[in-house]
């Protein structure tokens, strides 16, 4: 009997391919236009029909400012991927949403500068203004402005410029960019000459992981798992090759517009946040598991959190994350077979090959 129940058990948790059930439509949101190149794990595993696989339809959705969290904690979206500092002021708030899988493995935010602007180091960001894209951002921004030694509320001035960022910081109308690795590295692609400030070397935590609301979690944590085991597939896709996950988007959207360059870079910086700048990293990621989030990673997260009035007082970390709905140990031979044998077919591509 104990083993009978303990094979329910395993299979409620770790879920199972479609087979002949009913297709579940799940719904990811994402508080931005949907037409971008950070997202190319999620469509590679959609193009590649890993979710399909799973017997999810797929279907991302914008949200509009900061609604992204609301619409997953009152059922409106079943999964997205909001910062971490986000999360925890929207559980202190009531709002019931648990982190259920890592996306972004690295702190993965950091400022871009003009490589003439003088500014080499953070404590150089002292007196200066920083563009952000929304008001919410600074609450992003806080944790790492403050390991930095800056006080986050005293030190610099933000500047809300939303889609114009990137050129009043080239234009020198503000001193510098806060954005995230695949972000500069599309806008080195994009001919931006920027140098970057590392966040994850100043404050080595997690970033965005993908999160679900408790309701879910109750009721069908399989699909949790089926769900994130694809889009896992997905960012292991684009790491095995970057150029594919590029290409993937560009047909998806071929409005984006990008040089080759631009969107290769954007996939390398994908992988740099799923995975690390650096190999041991890396290898320490694949070892865990893809999707794995690290609890000491979360203990710091909450630390600074509070640290700099994003929380009042420290969060449980159970009440956080939990890391029992992954499944840590799928064949990861089929998405290298995958990998190798995708040929790119989009015009950009195209164009910067002939």
């Amino acid at each position: 009997m104990r083993k009978v129940l303990m094979m329910l058990l395993a299979a409620a948790i770790l879920g199972s391919a479609a087979g002949g059930g009913e297709a579940r439509t799940v719904r990811f949101v994402v508080p931005r236009a949907l037409e971008c190149m950070d997202d190319m794990a999620i469509w590679s595993a959609d193009h590649l029909g890993y979710f399909k696989e799973e017997g999810i339809v797929f279907q991302m959705e914008q949200a509009f400012g900061t609604t992204d969290i609301r619409m997953i904690a009152t059922g409106q979206a079943d999964f997205g991927y909001p910062s971490p500092n986000l999360i925890l002021a929207s559980i202190e708030a009531g709002l019931p949403v648990k982190a259920v899988c890592a996306a972004d493995a690295i702190n993965i935010f950091g400022m871009a500068v003009r490589a003439d602007s003088g500014i080499k180091a953070w404590s150089d960001l002292k007196g200066r203004t920083i563009a952000l894209g929304d008001a919410a951002w600074a609450t992003i921004a806080a944790p790492t402005v403050s390991a930095a030694g800056l006080d986050p509320d005293r030190d610099i001035e933000y500047i809300v410029a939303g889609d114009s960022r990137y050129q009043m910081v080239n234009e020198k109308k503000i001193d510098a960019l806060f954005t995230w690795i695949s972000e500069f590295e599309q806008l080195k692609g994009q001919g931006f000459d920027f140098i970057y400030l590392d966040g994850n070397q100043v404050l080595p935590v997690l970033a965005n992981p993908v999160i679900t609301n408790n309701a879910l979690i109750a009721k069908d944590p399989g699909l949790i798992t089926r769900y994130t085991r694809a889009m896992m597939k997905g960012l292991y896709f684009v790491y095995k090759n970057p150029e594919a996950g590029a290409d993937i988007v560009l047909n998806k959207f071929p409005a984006i517009q990008i040089t080759w360059e631009g969107a290769l870079g954007c996939a390398y910086g994908r992988n740099q946040q799923a995975f690390g700048t650096d190999d041991a990293t890396a290898r320490q990621i694949l070892g865990d598991g893809i999707g794995y989030m690290a609890p000491k990673k979360w203990d710091e997260v909450i630390y600074w959190a509070e640290k700099v009035g994003v929380i009042s007082k420290p969060i449980p970390p159970a009440d956080v994350f939990t890391n029992d709905l992954l499944d840590l140990k799928w064949d990861r031979a089929r998405v290298e077979a995958d990998a190798a044998k995708y040929v790119c077919t989009s015009q950009v591509y195209k164009d910067a090959h002939r």
